[in-house]
């Protein structure tokens, strides 16, 4: 059953264009922004759809049963009046690099940059961090680059 509290936490509706074409009125509850090629902003997105429960006679009935999907915006329509400045947007979080490959000034001059390699978790670094996939700091390693001394990274 509808009520007003349900109203209040539902969100903006949008008409989505599924991938057979059809189109549906579907609820919008989140939004991502995913970097990298192709679409770049997804929205979560909510259907009413019919299930079986049990009523407190234990006979089966229909209730609502709700199914959340996730959808590129390029397939969702927004409409008009419809409020979107409130839906929860998640944000990317960066993932950690497999090594860090840091540039330090050496002890004997300034003017000469010293290579040290770290775990990709490691905070000790103090000087210029660049994230490294493990060839690229194995061929630092090769080179000369020293490993930290705090997290020793294993051999990339």
């Amino acid at each position: 059953m509808f009520t007003e509290a349900d109203d209040e936490t539902d969100g903006p509706r949008v008409m989505v264009t599924l991938p057979d074409e059809q189109q549906l009125l579907a609820t919008v509850r989140r939004r991502r922004h995913v970097p990298g090629p192709g679409p770049r902003w997804w929205y979560l997105l909510e259907l009413p759809l019919w299930a079986a429960g049990r009523g407190p006679d234990g006979r089966v009935r229909a209730d609502l049963g709700p199914v959340q999907f996730w959808a590129p915006a390029d397939v969702c329509e927004p409409l008009p009046g419809e409020d979107y400045g409130d839906v929860r947007t998640d944000h990317a979080r960066a993932r950690t690099p497999a090594f860090l490959i840091e540039e330090t000034p050496t002890a004997d001059t300034d003017d000469v940059e010293h290579l040290v390699v770290h775990r990709g978790d490691c905070a000790a670094p103090a000087g210029m961090v660049y994230p490294a996939a493990p060839a690229t700091a194995r061929r630092a390693a090769a080179a000369g680059a020293a490993r930290c001394e705090i997290c020793a990274p294993p051999a990339p």
